[in-house]
């Protein structure tokens, strides 16, 4: 028996438009609301994620500074060791992680707390994770299936997160 490798593909294709729709109806308040942070921080933005949250975070801030909006992205394996430092009074600090309890993004989430001119925006799938229950804003993604077998390899989470990412650059 052969496999048809374009069915595969199409099944991945389908996965992901199917959490695309669920993104849709995920839209709301806590959007409107994190955009008009982003406008109106005095700051910079400061991205971070770890794996391939973390490089969807970098590709979003690269979006924002391609219309203008001050941003950068910051390792959060790297903030154990200085480089929270990058972290200025006023800015905004977004967080994205699917689970929300990314070991690296433990102490990013403590100095946010610690430093009341700075605002946290957590991005994630898991409401009860340490990353949501800490950010100032949040955004819950909707649960999904991951594309493939298992349901563990990240596909339709980041696909998720790239698009949420698209839709407030340009809101």
């Amino acid at each position: 028996m052969k496999n048809s490798f374009a069915a595969i593909g199409k099944n991945v294709v389908q996965t992901e438009i199917d959490a695309l729709k669920k993104l849709k109806k995920s839209i709301n308040k806590d959007f409107d609301k994190i955009v008009n942070v982003i406008l109106k921080c005095k700051g910079k933005i400061v991205f971070s994620g770890v794996g391939k949250s973390g490089i969807v975070s970098k590709k979003i801030s690269s979006t924002l500074a391609s219309i203008g909006i001050p941003t950068f992205y910051v390792d959060a394996g790297s903030c154990s060791h200085g480089d929270l430092g990058m972290i200025s009074s006023n800015d905004v600090i977004i967080l994205i992680s699917h689970s929300g309890e990314s070991e690296e993004l433990k102490n990013i989430i403590k100095y946010a707390k610690r430093n009341r001119n700075l605002t946290l925006i957590g991005i994630t799938s898991k409401k009860n994770s340490l990353l949501y229950k800490s950010s100032e804003l949040k955004f819950l993604l909707p649960t999904i299936t991951e594309a493939g077998p298992g349901n563990y390899i990240p596909t339709s989470s980041t696909t998720l997160q790239m698009c949420l990412g698209d839709a407030l650059a340009l809101s």
